[in-house]
């Protein structure tokens, strides 16, 4: 029975050969690295890392295609099994060796030929050294038996090497900032004291060149590299020396892909100015500009690695830009349904490009079993500072809680839109009419108008708008108006609402769930509610608000009607817990109310349980919940999180 040793030697070797591969790296197109990857250490599959990033951030993907690896009819391929693979070995490289091995992928392919089996067996030995090797295990017992029926790999690993000594420094320009150093070092994988890796050890020198990178230098490149092994103490010391090359500013800007629109959108959304430092924050900020604006389905920002690669004297990089533009006219049909509005029909037009000034119009009818409505709205491009100019018009027709309003808007503003905060002061003017049916057969009729100065402030940070699962996001508005100017009765308004998401790590109780909590506040400062336009005032109920209870059936009630009143406060808790892939179940409690007074304010409660459907638009929600103040159950229906 053949058994091999590996000896303490041999990780020098290795090491010294993967760090090679290292200095004097260029990087790729610089965008953020796929730091996530597991590069395996054995086996022909594995790659011999570069130093460079992993790829442009949001880039085309170049994996697997559809159906890719299917069988004939279209159907998922059974796996099947040639021949037996039993591995005995250390737990953390058991999964490797049965992995990354020739004779353990093989084993399920369906192109594996019996004629194979013996290459494949003469590489087991070296490959299963090289993944104990890259593990710290440098002093194993392999023992290694089998025929084309069945393989049988035992390993006894002995002992691991530890990380004894560290030494990282960093030479060059970037050397005279001390804060960039301190930041570059925090990012090195393999701390002292823990087992030697070497795919940590890889990955720890990726990510230094790549923290130098973002800031700019990009000719960072790996200048010396050493594992040094003691064989009698089980221990390796590492050093890495990086040389971080010259700082590079942003250049001129080559954009790819415009055809519709004039090249002016594009370098307005610039957040920086030729010749600035180059920033891969900078980068992101651009990429993300360019894909909000409305003008195009997708956009990658990246540096031009030719120029700068070929030309050593450059110190200011050439930036590309590939696009790719959303039609300048759409139109938009659909239907859809809520417990609170019932059923809905929408249509709607959109134009990027209106008057060839790339001003956006976006208009619509939505027709909905209790409200009715018809806008329009146009949207000047944003600048490099993130404001833009929008004006527009609406009207809209409510029917419910037997109140109905005709309302008439039209509003005028600037907004200006950043990484995490959003913000709109505008001016609006608003007419409504109103018929409250008095519960005795007839209607009181009233109507009023506001000049009204608006100014919405949001700020957010969530891992997703469309189906967050970690951040919160608070948005507040305030608003007046004053008698005399075009109003019927001044007010001051102001109103708060705050979300917060909180994953349940797996080392609570609750394992992997997540916990949702809102917050919602309104006052509205006037000697009366009366004549005072209903959007500015508050009522209460349903799915996006106080479950347990009917749409906007809280608030001040007037015969048979509830209209709004000048006080709002509501909180919600819900715990959400995953079930199946994109299935969760919850539990929550809604307690709150709307009143017209502080002394008239009396909190009511609602809670139950539902079902979530994580979705590409966001969860899809289905709640059944009891109503406390009303004793009875509610089915609510809605799509995903009102900020």
């Amino acid at each position: 029975m053949p058994i091999v040793r590996v000896r303490f030697g041999a990780l020098l070797v290795s090491s010294l050969l993967l760090a090679a591969a290292t200095a004097g790296a260029q990087p790729s197109r610089f965008e953020e690295p796929e730091l996530g990857a597991d590069r395996g250490a054995a086996g022909p599959d594995a790659t011999a890392d570069d130093g460079r990033p992993a790829g442009r951030s949001g880039a085309r993907g170049e994996g697997r295609k559809d159906g890719e690896g299917d069988d004939a009819a279209g159907q998922p391929a059974v796996e099947v099994t040639h021949y037996a693979f039993d591995v005995e070995a250390p737990d953390d490289v058991r999964e490797l060796i049965e992995t990354r091995t020739l004779i353990g992928r093989w084993r399920h392919r369906r192109e594996y030929d019996p004629e194979q089996f013996d290459a494949l067996y003469s590489r087991l030995r070296e490959e299963v050294e090289t993944i104990m090797q890259s593990r710290g295990y440098f002093d194993s017992t392999i023992d290694i038996s089998g025929d084309r029926r069945a393989v049988r790999v035992k390993v006894h690993g002995g002992p691991r090497a530890t990380i004894n000594r560290v030494e990282l420094s960093i030479v060059g320009p970037a050397a005279d900032d001390p804060e960039l150093v301190r930041r570059t070092k925090l990012m090195w994988q393999l701390p002292e004291g823990e087992f030697f890796n070497t795919e940590r050890w890889e990955l720890g020198k990726r990510n230094l060149l790549d923290a130098l990178r973002q800031q700019g230098f990009l000719r960072a490149r790996i200048s010396d590299s050493r594992a040094t092994a003691d064989a009698a103490a089980t221990t390796v010391a590492l050093r890495v020396q990086v040389d971080s090359g010259t700082r590079l500013a942003f250049g001129k800007l080559r954009i790819n892909g415009l055809s519709r629109y004039s090249p002016q959108i594009v370098e307005a959304l610039q957040p920086y100015d030729v010749g600035d430092p180059y920033s891969f924050e900078q980068v992101q900020l651009f990429q993300a500009r360019l894909r909000d604006a409305g003008y195009f389905s997708s956009a990658y920002v990246y540096v031009d690695e030719a120029a700068y690669q070929s030309d050593p004297s450059l110190v200011r990089v050439p930036m590309i830009v590939d696009l790719n533009e959303r039609r300048t006219q759409r139109a938009v049909f659909g239907v859809g349904y809520s417990t609170d509005q019932g059923a809905r029909t929408q249509a709607g037009y959109q134009h990027r490009n209106l008057f060839d000034r790339a001003w956006r119009l976006d208009s619509g009818v939505i027709l909905e079993q209790s409200r009715q409505r018809a806008y329009g709205t146009v949207t000047t491009p944003t600048t490099a500072s993130g404001h833009f100019f929008a004006t527009g018009m609406r009207f809209e027709s409510l029917d419910v809680q037997n109140v109905r309003n005709r309302k008439s808007t039209v509003f005028f503003g600037q907004g200006r839109r950043r990484e995490r905060v959003e913000s709109f002061a505008s001016l609006q003017y608003q007419i409504e009419s109103e018929a409250i049916d008095d519960g005795q057969g007839g209607l009181i009729r009233d109507s009023r108008r506001a000049l009204t100065p608006i100014y919405s402030w949001t700020y957010r940070v969530l891992d997703s708008r469309v189906d967050p699962r970690d951040g919160y996001a608070i948005t507040t508005q305030l608003s007046g108006a004053l008698k005399g100017l075009l109003t019927d009765r001044s007010f001051a308004r102001v109103y708060s609402k705050g979300s917060l998401f909180i994953p349940m790590n797996r080392e609570t109780p609750s394992k992997a769930g997540q916990f949702v909590g809102t917050l919602e506040l309104g006052y509205v400062a006037s000697d009366s509610r009366q004549n005072i336009p209903s959007e500015n005032l508050f009522r209460a109920g349903g799915a996006q608000s106080l479950r347990g209870y009917a749409f906007q059936s809280l608030g001040v009630r007037i015969g048979e009607a509830v209209v709004g009143g000048r006080v709002l406060a509501i909180a919600t808790a819900e715990y959400q817990h995953p079930v199946a892939d994109n299935w969760w179940l919850s539990g929550f409690v809604d307690i709150g109310n709307a009143a017209d007074r502080l002394g008239e304010y009396k909190a009511v409660k609602g809670y139950g349980v539902g079902v979530r459907a994580r979705t590409p638009v966001g969860p899809v929600n289905v709640d059944l919940a009891y109503g406390q103040a009303d004793r009875r159950f509610r089915l609510h229906f809605s799509v995903g999180y009102a900020f």
